[in-house]
């Protein structure tokens, strides 16, 4: 589950067969139809019917792309692999 390279998405992916992990984070962000920005968080295990998701309101790009830097890091310190 991943999307468009036309999309602000980041995709990621932790797998480890010897621990049953394998598991996908999405994050994006996007302008709402009110003029302000959101991130938006979706993860679950691969394969699965069910996801998680999270919406973080922002005021402006600026603060969306921070939030989306931050938990892009956190992301790469937890061991999940960039794949888009």
């Amino acid at each position: 589950m991943c999307y468009s390279e036309s999309m602000n998405a980041v995709c990621f992916r932790s797998i480890n067969p010897e621990e049953n992990r394998y598991r996908f984070y999405v994050i994006l962000w996007t302008q709402t139809l009110w003029g302000t920005w959101a991130v938006v968080r979706r993860w679950g295990r691969i394969g699965a019917d069910q996801t998680h998701e999270l919406v973080h309101e922002c005021a402006n790009l600026d603060h969306a792309l921070w939030v989306a830097a931050d938990q892009i890091e956190r992301r790469l310190r937890r061991g999940y692999k960039l794949v888009s």
